[in-house]
């Protein structure tokens, strides 16, 4: 008599990847949380209002990323996998929500031009720039074709991106699957040429994810290192 002997189930290690990119995104709001960007100085300022409001919100830069990377290691280890991207998706948004109020803080402090935070101002523009790279490439890595797991197990969405190992018939390259650094070109791209090189966005999601991108971009390389360098002259 043969019994069926059923194996020990793993941990889903695509929800474990996505942790631990959603991780390495977070870094950007350490470096620039008060304590390490924003001198007390600025205080002085006409800007002392709207610091003081970013200082309250950035009271949550430590309680939000404990409490949702908690939440998603816990559901990993469960094996409830499909609220780990929910959660991942949540947890992109606030990023965003933070990088963006970043730049618009930033801005608006480089614009009073105060001699003595150029060099915070700058490490901030270094920052911006590089959390803006990572943040979107996490975000095209999330929704292209309804993520990780899909794209390699399937059944396939419809594809946000049109990566040409995708539309077109090359040797070698049979049954490709992009990965991690892919959708850091694409996050590198948007960041720079603010387009995605020779990729084509499909959905409309995605359209609107490197908008934000370019805009955003824009910002920091035009507007807050321009300022930055002039001040420094």
């Amino acid at each position: 008599m043969n019994e069926s002997v059923s194996k020990p189930k793993r941990p889903d290690t695509y929800s474990l990847e996505m942790i631990i990119v959603l991780a390495i995104i977070t870094l950007h709001d350490f470096l620039l949380s008060s304590t390490l960007s924003i001198p007390g100085a600025l205080g002085r300022l006409a800007l002392a209002r709207l610091i003081h409001l970013d200082r309250i919100v950035s009271s949550l830069e430590f309680i939000v990323p404990i409490i949702i990377f908690a939440a998603m290691l816990i559901l990993w280890a469960t094996e409830q996998d499909r609220w780990v991207y929910q959660l991942a998706v949540v947890y992109l948004a606030w990023v965003t929500l933070r990088l963006t109020s970043k730049v618009v803080l930033v801005s608006a402090i480089i614009a009073s031009r105060p001699q003595n935070v150029v060099g915070y101002l700058l490490k901030d523009v270094m920052v911006l720039w590089a959390a803006n790279v990572l943040l979107f490439a996490a975000w095209y890595w999330i929704i292209d074709a309804g993520g990780p797991r899909v794209r390699r197990e399937g059944p396939v969405q419809r594809f946000d991106f049109a990566f040409p190992q995708r539309v077109v018939n090359l040797a070698g390259w049979q049954n490709w699957q992009p990965n991690i650094w892919d959708y850091v070109f694409l996050g590198f791209c948007g960041s720079t040429q603010f387009g995605l090189a020779d990729t084509l966005l499909l959905s409309v999601r995605a359209k609107l994810l490197l908008i934000l991108q370019a805009s955003l971009s824009l910002t920091v390389i035009v507007f807050i290192a321009s300022i930055a360098i002039s001040v420094l002259r």
